[in-house]
């Protein structure tokens, strides 16, 4: 018996997944659900309870690649965005350009549109990154790229 007990994304933009198990859960067994532009950026944590027999792993991750369903305000249906997660030094650009290849592997067709809660100060809301068009959006996960559309 394996269990997923808790799998959220958290409102900083970390991915926290929470496993029990009938068997010994490795930490090679937990990297099976990070997406792979996570895994160097993951923490895992395993234990036990002998008097149990139960298993436990725990895994943390910043979100980049996942596609998460938005609804906001005003919104009349959701919409599915690939969120990515910066990093300390990590351009927005280039967090652009990695979202939008998710996104198309994901869907199998192009972006039109990334939000982000907060522009780079020298960035206006509606110009265009890697052929998509950038958007400042309120309702946008805090230190997020999120591109769909």
């Amino acid at each position: 018996m394996e269990e997923i007990i808790q799998n959220k994304l958290t409102e900083d933009g970390f991915r926290h997944l929470k496993l029990i198990s009938d068997s010994r859960v490795a930490e090679e067994r937990m990297m099976r659900f990070i997406p792979v532009p996570a895994r160097e950026h993951a923490q895992i944590r395993c234990s036990d309870t002998t008097a149990l027999s139960l298993f436990y792993g725990e895994a943390n991750w910043p979100v980049r690649g996942d596609a998460v369903d938005i609804h906001a305000e005003g919104w009349i249906k959701f919409r599915r965005l690939v969120v990515w997660k910066l990093l300390p030094g990590e351009r927005m650009s280039e967090a652009i350009g990695l979202a939008k290849c998710s996104y198309i592997k994901l869907f199998l067709r192009c972006p039109r549109y990334a939000f982000a809660r907060s522009l780079p100060k020298s960035v206006e809301s509606g110009v265009e990154v890697d052929d998509v068009m950038l958007m400042q959006a309120e309702w946008a996960i805090p230190g997020c790229v999120m591109i769909g559309g």
